[in-house]
């Protein structure tokens, strides 16, 4: 799906560019329509004639895609290092595939934005084009160059549109409270060779009595480290792993289920919480003294606490954790806010967490690092910490938590950043076409312009009749993108997040971005034609 919307904005894009090429070959015919009328009247065929202007616009063409690839293969590294640097590349953005396929497009462009004003201008009324001057432009290609005009005003709304819904949905996605604070918190997990002729159950039993005896001697190290703001250890994370077990309720034949999913439960020492920024939100978390063979006692999330004991309070009741009907019951002493176990969307569900040492059935601990300083000096010292502690480890992994986030954040992210360029340079491309057009058309209206200063007109009557031109073009073009837009908004509407296809603040800011663009592009040919010396334009041809 990505890639089809990729393909489609490039496409966009690509149009954008051609109506804007097309429209400047279309302006430079008009200059040379006496040089053509020359050749035709010369005898030089059409055919001949053509195929000239075909060459032409083949060069042009050629030179712009050594220069596009050039482009692309320099902001292609810097979108992979920006958008997605965790992943491992092993081809260069510019790649056979990539050249065939900018070959093969160049030549279409050519022929389509070179044969259309060639086969306009190789037909011209040779006695009036002899005798005619710049101003006359011919009405058929006046039009056609406001009709491409309005073309890349449309599609230009149509990239901004799709931009800022998508910034809009990355500002809905980043606004997301997950129940905790993931920004500088690191996974640290240990790994130990198997032994030779250990394996199965004989491998987990050894793993499971290197995790016991290693991560709380590292916490220690770790908490005494000077970058370190909390550390804790948990086996059970948010985005990276779960676990359920059998539970019991006095007062409940059977637990409820939230769709598929079971309660669930993690394991995790004292400082989890200050650690990850969950919340306590009443009652109290674990004390450093309670671990294995204390008194038994949880967390219950606020979800499973309001389904639970829906009229009483929970703190001090009783639940009973594991499939094993003599465990003992756990005193429920703090009640925390809910947090996002596995997606960004996702309905609240019952958890609730045990001392770490109390878990029984199941296992994989992780150590969690919250720094104050320098990250990356503070992870090697980390690394350093666990070899000294047990020389035996073979692999210590370091992760970011947010890493384990950032993969369901990635598609709006990509989203906005592609739109955003492409709408920004789109345009670019659009305002410049818009100026070519617009100080051509002064030059072509250059002896009109005369006349109607020298009949009495004003500077000011002058500088409105350029401006309704250029931003009269513009702003149809704008009412033709904002209905496409509008009716594409049910194909694009799946891939938004809580932001409506049809979001009003968008449209407005796109149709404003769009009209002052117009009037910026126009101003300036509007007072290049408030400076005509009307004697001059008269005398001119």
């Amino acid at each position: 799906r990505v890639s089809r919307w990729l393909i489609g904005v490039c496409a966009i894009v690509l149009l954008v560019a051609c109506a804007n090429v097309a429209n400047l070959l279309l302006a430079r015919m008009v200059r040379r329509r006496r040089e053509i009328a020359v050749r035709l009247a010369l005898g030089v065929s059409r055919v001949r004639l053509l195929r000239l202007f075909l060459i032409e616009s083949l060069m042009l063409t050629a030179i712009g895609t050594i220069a596009g690839l050039a482009v692309a293969y320099v902001a292609g590294q810097f979108m992979r290092t920006m958008l997605l640097p965790s992943v491992e590349w092993t081809s260069s953005p510019v790649s056979g595939g990539v050249l065939v396929m900018s070959a093969l497009s160049a030549i279409i462009v050519a022929v389509f934005i070179g044969l259309l004003p060639a086969w306009r201008a190789s037909r011209p009324n040779l006695t009036i084009a002899l005798k005619s001057g710049i101003r006359d432009g011919g009405g058929h290609q006046s039009q056609l160059r406001m009709a491409l005009m309005i073309a890349q005003a449309a599609m230009s709304v149509v990239l901004l549109v799709g931009a800022g819904l998508f910034v809009r949905s990355l500002s809905n996605v980043r606004a997301i409270d997950l129940g905790i604070e993931a920004d500088r918190v690191t996974v640290v997990s240990l790994a130990w060779p198997v032994l030779p002729g250990v394996g199965g159950r004989a491998a987990r039993e050894q793993e499971k009595q290197k995790s016991k005896s290693d991560y709380p001697l590292l916490l220690e190290r770790v908490k005494r480290l000077a970058d370190v703001e909390h550390a804790s250890l948990s086996v059970g994370l948010p985005f990276k792993s779960s676990f359920s077990v059998g539970l019991r309720v006095p007062g409940w034949d059977s637990i409820p289920k939230f769709g598929s999913r079971h309660p669930e439960v993690s394991a995790v020492t004292a400082d989890y919480f200050r650690t990850t920024g969950a919340r306590i939100i009443r009652g109290s978390a674990f004390s450093e003294s309670d671990h294995a063979g204390t008194e038994p006692v949880a967390i219950v999330s606020e979800t499973m606490a309001r389904t639970l004991w829906p009229d009483r309070d929970p703190i001090g009741t009783c639940i009973y954790s594991g499939d094993d009907s003599i465990v003992p019951c756990a005193r429920i002493v703090g009640i925390s806010n809910d947090a996002h176990r596995f997606e960004l969307q996702e309905v609240p569900s019952m958890h609730f967490f045990i001392p770490f040492g109390q878990e029984n059935g199941f296992g994989g601990t992780n150590l969690l690092v919250r720094a104050r300083g320098n990250e990356a000096a503070l992870m090697n010292e980390i690394r350093k910490a666990a070899v000294e502690i047990d020389p035996s480890i073979s692999y210590v992994n370091v992760q970011s938590l947010q890493e384990s986030i950032d993969p369901q954040v990635r598609p709006w992210k990509l989203g906005a950043n592609i739109f955003t360029m492409m709408g920004a340079l789109a345009l670019l491309v659009a305002a410049i076409g818009l100026y070519s057009v617009m100080s051509y058309l002064v030059v072509q209206r250059r002896h009109e312009m005369g006349v109607r200063i020298a009949l009495g007109a004003s500077r000011s009557n002058i500088l409105t009749i350029i401006l309704r031109a250029g931003v009269g073009t513009a702003l149809i073009g704008v009412a033709i993108g904002v209905v496409i837009s509008l009716a594409a908004g049910q194909f694009i509407q799946p891939l938004l997040f809580n932001t409506s296809a049809r979001d009003l603040s968008v449209f407005i800011t796109v149709v404003l971005c769009m009209l002052g663009v117009a009037v910026l592009a126009s101003v300036i040919p509007a007072l290049r034609a408030q400076r005509v010396n009307p004697l001059e334009a008269l005398r001119s041809d």
